[in-house]
């Protein structure tokens, strides 16, 4: 019987693995505002141009990573955006794809999948 007290830790960490390529979804906004949103993790960069997001939300993505591996938090380190950001890269919504630099987490590379859309002028939209 195991007591309250037991501290037993398992040798070995929970089944965990990160996807191939992680999803970033990048919308440039009028008047200079480009955001970015890795959706396998749910975390957001905004920058004035979209190579600077990127690279904002690349290394976000890594740090996040990191520290969850570093603490044992593997449950926490893939949080999926809510599905309607999923279903916003849907082939009907006219995104440019391409293929971005890799994420680098010690002997794991993690290929990037870019999904850019232009946003509209929210005047022209209502006109």
């Amino acid at each position: 019987m195991n007591s309250p007290l037991d501290t037993t830790i398992s040798a070995s960490p929970p089944k965990f693995s990160l996807p191939m390529t992680a999803w970033f979804s990048i919308t440039i906004h009028p008047h200079g505002r480009t955001v970015a949103h890795a959706l396998d993790f749910d975390l957001v960069s905004v920058a004035t141009t979209e190579e600077e997001a990127v690279t904002k939300l690349r290394r976000a993505v890594q740090h996040h990573i990191e520290f969850g591996m570093k603490h044992k938090l593997y449950e926490d380190i893939l949080f999926p955006a809510p599905r309607k950001y999923w279903d916003a890269l849907s082939p009907d919504s006219h995104l440019s794809l391409s293929i971005g630099e890799p994420i680098e987490i010690d002997h794991f590379s993690m290929k990037t999948a870019l999904a850019t859309k232009d946003e509209p002028e929210l005047a022209a939209s209502a006109a």
